[in-house]
């Protein structure tokens, strides 16, 4: 597989690109309420741009302080003040050779008056989504489009290199667009004018490349799909004089551009080939890319590749593709990237996204045992083995994975399986010697490590021509049903999915829909049952408690705390975790 293309330079507008892979904009509330970068936030991208990644893109930035924000914590460019806080950021990242353009953005209807300072959202309609919302004025237009361009002109003072205009995903340059959302009488019924004006506006105030990110389909036969993208496009080009075209998908509903593994792969290829037709503009092209072959793909459509999730499991992913080592897999699982409403961005399989500042590892020396093949020994053993410990894991079956083992659904169980795969590969690479089909035991003089789980899951029900009511929350019980639902009549109450993001909740009923299993509201008389499953949880095991486990377990063994006391004896202590 040549990855030549992968890694050859580009140019959009005057600014020259080191390579065809791009990080998308991707909402991390790692932002200060105020709006400017902390210095987390600045750690995490700058870790993408050292990673190699040609072009990064900031997660979405507002463009005024009265009814533009869209959540909390996130990066706002509404004033001249903030300048000084972005050019620490555009500093940082360009300092590794990467390139920077800001994704300016005005919420629309997609908000609250909680966080958009007590004010009523604003829309071309007044169609309600989250509160209610005031048809915009025309005053508001012409407010807006000066938002944007002041906006702009602070990004490029502050050293952006380009400048994104977020048109996807329901914001309100989406909302302009869209025929489901934007029902006007008057002149800006058409959208495309609205943007037209938009990108004028801007270009009187800078010199940087402009771009747009769009949907390319809406997932809603009232909204926008690749027939009605590429017609938009199209005058864009001739209209407008963009600089390059973003595709994405998406609006409101469940389904939008992270997909978790009940879809393929690269999705949104075949649509973007509609729009790849009549534009010569550089094409960008985002959707579940995980591995090389997925970004070859996206290269024989787009002009470059813009990566999401697999940049979170794995900043080095374009290092790690130059160099042909092994990449840590997004397994698409969609929950704690996407659990940004009360939450710092996170990742199930990366203990060190948001925490890049912290991510240092002392170096160290000796003999250690991991006991435990599951992920939170894997995790342990590849980040002693890092730190230059002699590390030697041990497994009591004759595979790797531990509980990841006995999944049933076989979409997660394909996905998440290459995380295991990536685990031995690296493990072997490092030079941990693996030993399988053996019960080790710490002996008194021994350093080791237990990682061993503290709870086994509840066995799978054993069980066949009866009637089943799962109502729980418990990931392995989701798993479950897969199996039981071939032998079995199924219920599962639609509550139990409440854990789950909601395009994997979505998707997960629809595949189990189409097994047989039948989803209700309330769970009913369990005497209408040959068994009950009602089990809930607040917290429950996972694969990142067990990846994070394993990671300070390996980081900090033998390192003293602020006491001064040592967190585990390097000699004649075992360490339990």
């Amino acid at each position: 597989m040549s990855t030549e293309k992968l890694f050859s330079s580009i140019t959009i507008g005057s600014v020259r690109i080191r390579n065809r892979i791009a990080m998308a904009p991707m909402i991390s509330n790692l932002a200060t309420p105020e709006g400017y970068p902390s210095d987390a936030h600045i750690a995490y991208l700058a870790e993408r741009a050292k990673g190699g990644v040609g072009l990064i893109f900031t997660e979405y930035t507002y463009v005024n302080r009265i009814d533009a924000r869209g959540s909390l914590n996130q990066l706002g460019l509404y004033s001249d003040e903030l300048i000084p806080k972005f050019r620490r950021l555009t500093e940082a990242v360009k300092a590794h050779g990467s390139r920077i353009f800001v994704q300016l953005v005005h919420a629309g209807r997609k908000t609250r008056r909680n966080i958009i300072w007590g004010n009523t959202p604003i829309a071309p309609s007044p169609i309600p989504l989250l509160d209610d919302v005031r048809e915009m004025s025309l005053e508001d237009i012409a407010r807006v489009k000066r938002d944007f361009a002041e906006a702009a002109l602070r990004a490029e003072r502050s050293g952006f290199d380009g400048i994104e205009i977020h048109g996807a995903h329901g914001y309100l340059v989406a909302q302009f667009l869209s025929p489901a959302t934007n029902k006007r009488s008057d002149a800006y019924r058409d959208g495309v004018r609205f943007v037209v004006e938009l990108v004028e506006e801007m270009r009187s105030r800078v010199s940087i490349p402009i771009g747009i990110r769009l949907s390319v389909t809406e997932f809603d036969p009232q909204g926008l799909n690749p027939q009605m993208v590429a017609e938009i496009v199209s005058r864009l080009e001739k209209e407008a004089g963009l600089d390059y075209i973003h595709l994405s998908a998406g609006r409101d509903g469940p389904i939008a551009s992270s997909m978790p593994f009940y879809m393929p792969r690269t999705p949104l290829i075949e649509d973007a080939k509609i729009v790849r037709r009549v534009t010569k503009l550089p094409l960008l092209l985002v959707g579940s890319v995980i591995d090389p072959e997925d970004a070859l793909r996206v290269l024989e459509v787009a002009d470059m590749v813009v990566l999401g999730r697999q940049l979170l499991a794995d900043p080095a992913w374009p290092a790690k593709v130059a160099r042909r080592l092994p990449i840590r897999p997004c397994i698409r699982c969609n929950q704690l990237c996407r659990a940004i409403t009360l939450s710092e961005v996170r990742c199930d399989v990366n203990p060190e996204l948001g925490w890049e500042a912290f991510s240092h590892l002392e170096r160290g020396s000796g003999e250690v045992s991991v006991i435990g093949g599951g992920l939170m020994g894997l995790e342990a053993a590849r980040i002693l083995a890092l730190r230059g410990f002699d590390v030697t894991l041990y497994e009591k079956s004759h595979r790797l994975g531990g509980q990841l083992n006995l999944y049933r659904d076989p979409y997660k169980a394909r996905e998440f399986g290459l995380l295991v795969d990536y685990y031995e590969k690296t493990l072997r690479m490092l030079g941990v010697k693996i030993v399988l089909g053996v019960e080790k035991r710490c002996e008194e003089d021994e350093d080791c490590i237990y990682a061993v789980p503290e709870e086994e899951p509840p066995k799978m029900p054993e069980i066949k021509g009866g009637r089943i009511l799962i109502d729980s929350n418990l990931y392995p019980y989701h798993d479950y049903a897969f199996e039981l639902a071939k032998y079995n009549e199924v219920y599962m109450t639609r509550r139990s999915l409440r854990d789950l993001e909601r395009s994997r909740a979505f998707l997960m009923e629809k595949k189990l829909t189409e097994l047989g299993v039948i989803f209700i509201e309330e769970s009913g008389e369990g005497s209408k049952y040959d068994l009950v499953i009602s089990e809930f949880r607040r917290e429950q095991p996972s694969i990142a408690s067990a990846i994070r486990r394993g990671y300070i377990a390996g980081k900090y063994y033998g390192s003293l705390n602020r006491f001064g006391k040592c967190i585990e004896n390097l000699k004649r202590t075992k360490m339990e975790l």
